[in-house]
């Protein structure tokens, strides 16, 4: 069994990454880190690079989505989501049924293989909202993407 360390690392609710409270403004440090990042099943952060086990504090999650963009056929085919994430340069494609909203109406998705979950920031939430409406029938929201609607679940808690 490896030893996890502990660490003064933490990322807050927007995505922003911090030593010792000092925010890390190396960008490539930080993609590091979120390259590396693993969410443990007792819902904390390691970061894992080879033999090495370093606790993460994380407010809320590491991985904030700053925008959203919908791919795909609008003619019935399927479509998916674009994620645009913080501090990572390349875009994340995501299936819409990967949509959850927490109990304080924030939006989320599984992303990397479904190992860590993402936050979607505000404006990204904004852009989203223009392809969600409500089902009068069960007051629920869904996604419209490629002519299909996707509910939205909401998280248990």
């Amino acid at each position: 069994m490896l030893d996890i360390q502990s660490s003064e690392i933490s990322v807050d609710e927007e995505g922003d990454w911090y030593n010792d409270g000092a925010a890390i403004s190396r960008e490539d440090i930080v993609r590091f880190f979120l390259e590396n990042v693993r969410e443990m099943q007792d819902g904390g952060y390691l970061i894992v690079w080879g033999e090495c086990r370093c606790e993460v504090d994380v407010a809320d999650t590491p991985f904030v989505v700053s925008r959203v963009d919908l791919i795909g056929d609008e003619g019935g085919g399927r479509g998916r989501i674009l994620l645009k994430l913080k501090h990572l340069p390349e875009p994340v494609p995501r299936d819409p049924e990967t949509l959850v909203s927490a109990a304080n109406h924030v939006l989320y998705c599984r992303i990397h293989d479904m190992r860590v979950r993402a936050r979607l920031s505000r404006p990204a939430y904004y852009q989203l909202a223009q392809w969600i409406d409500e089902d009068p029938g069960t007051g629920g929201f869904s996604l419209r993407v490629g002519g299909r609607r996707f509910p939205i679940r909401m998280e248990e808690p």
